[in-house]
């Protein structure tokens, strides 16, 4: 059953509301669970292009990238990388992502500071992860 996802989507802002697979009404306790490859095929941010992902760590990565990029935390631990990289994501747009090791060891030269932190298109960094969310938001309103 998906009464978990139920509970979900009556307090999740979605955009679109979830439907039952079988009979295609909003998703309710009779439901049966969707299959992994049912659950993909809605996922939104399937749709775009996947971002450029660069890994200092397997291959080094000369100089920072141009354009919009989120410099994470390179094992997904941080939720503070987290929540700028579900902000992208929501949004839909594109950008690189450039793994940073925060626990010693393959850091590029050229990167200084914390993660997360975003490049703009125009070559500013800027950090701090809630700060970065609400210029993601007044440089790309809905």
């Amino acid at each position: 059953a998906c009464c978990w996802l139920a509970a979900i989507a009556a307090v999740a802002p979605f955009r679109v509301r979830p439907t039952c697979a079988g009979c295609d009404r909003p998703i309710h306790m009779s439901c049966t669970a969707l299959s992994w490859d049912s659950l993909a095929s809605r996922l939104p941010s399937l749709a775009a292009e996947q971002p450029t992902l660069l890994d200092p760590v397997l291959a080094p990565c000369p100089a920072s990238p141009s354009g919009l990029t989120l410099f994470r935390e390179r094992h997904g631990w941080c939720p503070y990388s987290e929540k700028v990289w579900l902000a992208l994501e929501l949004k839909g747009l594109a950008y690189k992502t450039v793994l940073i090791d925060n626990m010693g060891g393959g850091r590029p030269d050229w990167y200084r500071g914390q993660t997360p932190q975003i490049q703009w298109a125009d070559g500013r960094t800027q950090g701090e992860s809630m700060d970065i969310v609400k210029a993601l938001d007044a440089e790309y309103p809905a």
